[in-house]
């Protein structure tokens, strides 16, 4: 699984054009049977923050997405940004969900009373 972050802060006259573009580019790349997921956030307090996340079946997948003229939108919408973009691309390899979180709480717990039960 390939993970797509990008983080954005707008200038402020041109967020609502920033944003009309990235929530444009996630409602098709939704439509993309290979994206598992695709959203726009926004910060409530700072700097105003986007964040634009995806997240790709495989690395090809996503690399074919930013070969694709749907990506240039999501370029054109890191032109309206007031400081640099953050992009990272994470390569995922495992993920884990409620089970890694009662397993590292049973260790503590464990550890604390002092019991090692399995």
């Amino acid at each position: 699984m390939m993970l797509a972050v990008l983080e954005l802060v707008p200038q402020i006259q041109k967020r609502q054009a920033m944003l009309e573009v990235l929530r444009f580019v996630a409602e098709r790349v939704k439509a993309n049977p290979e994206c598992r997921y695709c959203g726009v956030f926004e910060e409530a307090t700072g700097a105003q923050r986007v964040v634009y996340v995806e997240e790709w079946r495989s690395a090809k997948d996503l690399h074919a997405h930013l070969q694709s003229g749907l990506y240039s939108k999501i370029l054109q919408a890191m032109e309206l940004a007031c400081e640099e973009p953050r992009i990272s691309f994470h390569e995922v390899s495992q993920t884990r969900s409620m089970d890694l979180i009662a397993q590292l709480r049973s260790q503590q717990r464990r550890a604390v009373t002092g019991t090692w039960e399995k």
